[in-house]
Parts: C-alpha cells; sequence; structure tokens
C-alpha cells in the first residue's frame, strides 16, 4: 500500500512540489510529470521542493528530483530549495550531494499555500524501469561516490 502522496501548489508564481509520507518508486511517474509541466514554462524564477512532511523517500525518487534540479538549472538558470527539517532526511540529500545542485532549507516553509493533491500515475513496469535508470543516472552526476554506489544498479537495469 502506497503511503505517500504529491502535493502542489504556487505561492507567489513560485510553484512548490511538497512530498509527503514515505516517497518510492511507484510515484516516480506523478513526480516526472509535474515536472515535464514546469519545463513548457516560458520562465521560471525559482522552486521549491517541502520534504518537511517527508518520512521516508527512496534513491529513485531522489534522482528524480536531482534531474528536475540539473533541468531547471540548464534551462531557467534556477537553483531551487528544497525544505527539510527531517535531520535524517537532511543527512541523505547531504550525502548525495543536493547541496551542489539545491539550496537546503532546514526551516520549514512559512508562508500559507494552497495545495493540491497531484493523481496518482501509473505506467507499465518498462515506463518505471527507464524512469528508474535516468534518475539514478542523474545521482550519479552529482559525486564520484553516488557514480559508485549506483553503478551497478544501472548497468543491470539496462541489460535485463
Amino acid at each position: 500500500m502506497n503511503s505517500g502522496k504529491i502535493l502542489a501548489a504556487e505561492y507567489d508564481r513560485i510553484p512548490v512540489l511538497k512530498l509527503v509520507g514515505d516517497v518510492r518508486v511507484l510515484m516516480s511517474s506523478t513526480i516526472d510529470n509535474y515536472f515535464h509541466t514546469l519545463y513548457s514554462r516560458a520562465i521560471l524564477d525559482a522552486m521549491i521542493v517541502d520534504l518537511s512532511e517527508t518520512r521516508g523517500i527512496d534513491s529513485t525518487a531522489l534522482g528524480l528530483l536531482a534531474k528536475m534540479a540539473i533541468q531547471l538549472r540548464n534551462r531557467f538558470n534556477v537553483k531551487p530549495s528544497i525544505i527539510s527539517t527531517n535531520p535524517d532526511i537532511t543527512k541523505i540529500l547531504k550525502g548525495m550531494s543536493f547541496d551542489i545542485i539545491f539550496d537546503i532549507v532546514e526551516e520549514p516553509f512559512a508562508e500559507e499555500a494552497e495545495f493540491g493533491e497531484l493523481n496518482p500515475i501509473s505506467e507499465p513496469d518498462e515506463a518505471i524501469k527507464k524512469k528508474v535508470i535516468v534518475a539514478h543516472q542523474a545521482l550519479m552526476t552529482l559525486s564520484e561516490e553516488n557514480k559508485l554506489e549506483f553503478q551497478d544498479l544501472v548497468s543491470a537495469l539496462k541489460n535485463n
């Protein structure tokens, strides 16, 4: 059973994505679809990812966040902010070198925003597998440690 959900809002024309609960690979299509809506914008000055209510997050979700941050930097010259009030999540983010591609904020998002839950998107296993590969490749670009950590997984998925 999926115990996580994905919420989205706009605050002062800034997109805010909030990941709640346990965020896992089966949510990857919903996350990726949301990011594609961002890429279609003509202008984007900022982006916030709120992990303050995230209890767990797997490497695929982290990889999709990394992919998004890299693409926002390349397309809009934007370094998104990521809010993490949970020391364990913050440790994971820093261990994965997210401080290179995100401004990590350890204080809660203090502004009021009207969040709506994104409709879950399910895709065939092969499409999810491709997202898992791309997500881990994005993580591998952040550091040599990440490359060593995920290269066997990516190779196995590509060859399967």
